[in-house]
């Protein structure tokens, strides 16, 4: 007997309300995984490194796609909750033109248990340090993401751009359906 591994994935473009989902699943007790781009620009801006987005984006989605495979790799038995998957390096590397790192298409097939696409919520998109795309930019990275899902096979679940909680109640109801 084997406790199965069920990693969720939160994803949708910049300022859906991902981390606002995913803090309030972590109120509930619920395991979840930071975003590893964030993880990466923080650190690369504090070393003064060029493994940025905007300065050499193929060395940095490689490194985001090894940080968000070794989080994923070291996951505990039960529920987890993804912020983003390797799945959505693959997107920002076709957005960007750049090849997209080897590990992405050797390990995503059937690698997720339900993947939560949180729709654009309406006028409150907010940029900062890290989050520097405008709206229009955002909605591209996002139907960029949902190609790049489609694209290894997932089915999308739609969170509607809704409250936080009511987000969380809808996605708790899924998970609960699959349990």
């Amino acid at each position: 007997y084997t406790v199965v591994m069920k990693p969720y994935v939160l994803t949708g473009g910049p300022g859906v309300g991902k981390t606002t989902v995913l803090e309030l699943l972590a109120s509930r007790g619920y395991t979840i995984t930071p975003e590893a781009a964030r993880m990466i620009i923080e650190e690369e801006t504090i070393k003064d490194s060029d493994v940025l987005p905007w300065k050499n984006l193929e060395e940095f989605q490689k490194r985001i796609a090894e940080r968000q495979f070794e989080m994923e790799e070291n996951l505990s038995a039960g529920i987890t909750f993804l912020d983003r998957s390797l799945i959505d390096g693959y997107a920002f590397c076709m957005l960007g033109k750049v090849k997209a790192p080897e590990i992405i298409s050797r390990h995503v097939k059937n690698r997720y248990e339900k993947v939560f696409l949180l729709e654009p919520l309406i006028n409150t998109y907010i940029t900062d340090t890290i989050r520097s795309e405008d709206k229009i930019q955002a909605l591209e990275i996002h139907e960029e993401i949902v190609k790049a899902y489609i694209f290894f096979g997932y089915d999308l679940i739609l969170v509607p751009p809704v409250s936080p909680e009511k987000r969380l109640d809808f996605i708790l109801e899924r998970v609960a359906e699959l349990e």
